[in-house]
C-alpha cells in the first residue's frame, strides 16, 4: 500500500525499506537508499518508536525527513490498518507537518519494515527556543493560535494527538516568531506517534497511558478515556511554559503527574489578564468545561491583534494561588449583583456566576485563615448561610482547612 500527497506526521504507519533503520556508519556502504528513492543524509533524532533521518528524494529532488520504524512480527504488532492510515493522512493544515509518502512490504523473514516520508522543517523545536528566553504575549498568542487551528482540523477528523509538548512543536525557521505573522504559521505540530481516534480505535501498539508526563491532562494521568479537551489542557500547559520559561508542574515523574490531579496550574500575576483568563479555562480540571480548539484559536487571534478587544469570561477567570501564598484579607462576601432584564433570560448562569464568586471568596478567607494560624489564635471568620449544593461545598471547604 502507498499513500501519497497526504498531510501530517502520524508517528507510525506502513512502509518498505531496502536496509535496516540504522544510522550510517563507517562499516555501512553509502549511500543508503530506501525504496530506491530516498537517500539518507544523516540522523536528525531518535525516539522510542523510530529514528528520523534527513534524506533526499532523488525522484523529486527535494530534502525530506524519513522516519523509520523497527521490524515487527506477528499480526498483533502491525502498526496501522489501511482505514486508520487514511484517516490520519487526510489531515491537512499549514501548521501540521506534511506526510508525503508511505508504503508497506513484508520482509523475507516474515516481519514488516515501516517508514514515513515527511516534510523537512529546518527550524528548531519550541523546546530549544524556550531554553534561550520565554516568549512575549504576542509570540505566545501566535504559537497558540497556529496550534489551536491545527488541532481544530485534527479533532474534526476524530483524532486526538495525546502528546502536545514543546519538543513536538517545530518552528518553521529560527526567526519565525520574530517574522511578520502574515507570512503563515510560525510553528508546525509533529509526531502523531501515539495518536488515538476519538471513538476509541487503537492507533498505537499499546492502550496504556502515553504522553510526556509534564504535559499530561489530569484524565490522561489517571488513564481515563480521552476527548479532544485533553489536547486543549496540554496546549494550555505549553503556552503557560512559553510565557514563564518553566514547566507548570515540575518535579519527578510521580510528583508532576500527581500535582495536576490536585489543583490547576499556577498562573503568575504578571501574565496578561486576558491571556490568563483563557489559560485558566484551558486547564480546568473538568474536561467538558474547557474551550474547543476553534474557540481557543479565535480568542488567541484576537489577543494577538494590537487593537484587540476581548471580554473576560467571568465564570471561569481565576488565578490559582501559588503554594503557601497568603490570600488578601476579606471582611465580607460581596452580595450578588441585582438582576437586570437581560440577566433574567439566563437565571441559572447568573446563579452559577454568583456561586463561583462566593466559593472563591470563601476559599480566599479559608486559605488566609490557614496561613495565619501559625502566627497565633485568631477568630474564625463568619460565613453566610447558603443552602443546597453550594452550601455543602462551602462547609466541606471550611472543614478541609481548619487546623
Amino acid at each position: 500500500m502507498r499513500v501519497v500527497g497526504s498531510a501530517l506526521s502520524v508517528g507510525v504507519v506502513l512502509g518498505h525499506v531496502d536496509s535496516p533503520p540504522t544510522a550510517p556508519s563507517s562499516d555501512v556502504p553509502e549511500p543508503i537508499v530506501f525504496d530506491g528513492r530516498y537517500r539518507l543524509d544523516g540522523v536528525l533524532g531518535h525516539g522510542g518508536m523510530a529514528t528520523v533521518h534527513r534524506a533526499h528524494d532523488v525522484l523529486l529532488e527535494r530534502d525530506v525527513a524519513l522516519k523509520v520504524f523497527p521490524v515487527v512480527h506477528g499480526e498483533d504488532e502491525l502498526m496501522r490498518n489501511r482505514a486508520e492510515v487514511l484517516v490520519l493522512a487526510a489531515l491537512s493544515h499549514p501548521a501540521l507537518v506534511m506526510l508525503y509518502d508511505a508504503g508497506a512490504e513484508q520482509r523475507p523473514d516474515g516481519g514488516q519494515q515501516d517508514y514515513l516520508v515527511m516534510e523537512l522543517v529546518d527550524g528548531p523545536t519550541l523546546s530549544e527556543r524556550l531554553r534561550r528566553v520565554p516568549l512575549d504575549r504576542a509570540q505566545a498568542a501566535r504559537v497558540g493560535r497556529d496550534l489551536a487551528e491545527a488541532l481544530a482540523v485534527v479533532h474534526a477528523q476524530g483524532v486526538i494527538h495525546r502528546d502536545i509538548k514543546p519538543g513536538n512543536i517545530l518552528l518553521t525557521d529560527p526567526d519565525a516568531l520574530e517574522a511578520d505573522a502574515s507570512g503563515g504559521p510560525a510553528v508546525k505540530l509533529a509526531d502523531f506517534g501515539i495518536a488515538r481516534l476519538i471513538d476509541g480505535t487503537r492507533l498505537t501498539r499499546t492502550g496504556q497511558t502515553l504522553g510526556t508526563v509534564l504535559y499530561l491532562s489530569p484524565e490522561q494521568a489517571r488513564g481515563e478515556a480521552l476527548a479532544p479537551s485533553s489536547d486543549i489542557y496540554s496546549l494550555g500547559l505549553v503556552l503557560l511554559e512559553c510565557l514563564t520559561g518553566r514547566p507548570a508542574f515540575p518535579g519527578t515523574t510521580t510528583e508532576s503527574a500527581v500535582a495536576r490531579l490536585i489543583s490547576p496550574p499556577h498562573i503568575p500575576d504578571d501574565v496578561d489578564p486576558e491571556l490568563a483568563a483563557l489559560l485558566t479555562r484551558m486547564t480546568l480540571m473538568t474536561p467538558d468545561e474547557r474551550p474547543s480548539a476553534d474557540e481557543v484559536a479565535t480568542e488567541l487571534a484576537a489577543l494577538g491583534s494590537p487593537d484587540r478587544t476581548l471580554p473576560l469570561p467571568a465564570t471561569h477567570h481565576r488565578r490559582t494561588a501559588a503554594p503557601h501564598a497568603e490570600a488578601p484579607p476579606t471582611d465580607a462576601v460581596p452580595a450578588p449583583p441585582v438582576p437586570t432584564k437581560a440577566r433574567r433570560r439566563h437565571p441559572r448562569r447568573a446563579l452559577l456566576s454568583a456561586g463561583a464568586a462566593l466559593l472563591l471568596t470563601a476559599g480566599g478567607l479559608l486559605v488566609a485563615q490557614q496561613v495565619s494560624a501559625s502566627d497565633g489564635p485568631s477568630d474564625a471568620p463568619s460565613y453566610p448561610a447558603v443552602e443546597g449544593r453550594l452550601g455543602t461545598a462551602l462547609t466541606e471547604l471550611q472543614k478541609s482547612v481548619q487546623p
